[in-house]
């Protein structure tokens, strides 16, 4: 039997009916077979924003594309992107249609707003610390 998984966005108080329908449909079902249903309540986070995602590929990464020296190399942002994210990004597992669970680092441009601060935060303590870029925000 598949899992059981239906998201629904608060968007108005018209969504509520299609709610209540979809706990009365599964509820009873869920819990005869021992698997009572879970209702999670959460606010909805935007996703990372257009002036986080520029500041990040047209700052924060050309910084250390340029300040960055690694084994007397340096390496382009589109290698420091996947290299921190890497570090930095969550994991999460996915099932395959082959019924395997994958393990993938989940992509920047999935984060949330506070996902994407956080990890902006860890990238750039991590490569001043690590490799003593600057992020002043001054470019020759």
């Amino acid at each position: 039997m598949a899992a059981l998984y239906k998201e629904f966005t608060l968007k108005s108080p018209g969504i509520w009916p299609f709610i209540v329908s979809f706990v009365k449909a599964n509820a009873k079902a869920c819990a005869d077979k021992g698997q009572p249903l879970r209702i999670i309540v959460t606010a909805d986070e935007r996703r990372r924003t257009r002036e986080q995602n520029a500041f990040y590929f047209g700052v924060v990464l050309r910084d250390i594309g340029e300040q960055a020296w690694v084994d007397g190399q340096q390496f382009s942002p589109a290698a420091w992107h996947e290299h921190l994210a890497e570090l930095f990004a969550p994991r999460e597992e996915m099932r395959l249609p082959d019924g395997k669970l994958h393990s993938r680092r989940k992509s920047t441009s999935e984060f949330t707003v506070g996902e994407f601060s956080e990890y902006l935060a860890k990238v750039q303590a991590h490569a001043a610390n690590e490799f003593g870029v600057s992020f002043d925000g001054v470019h020759a």
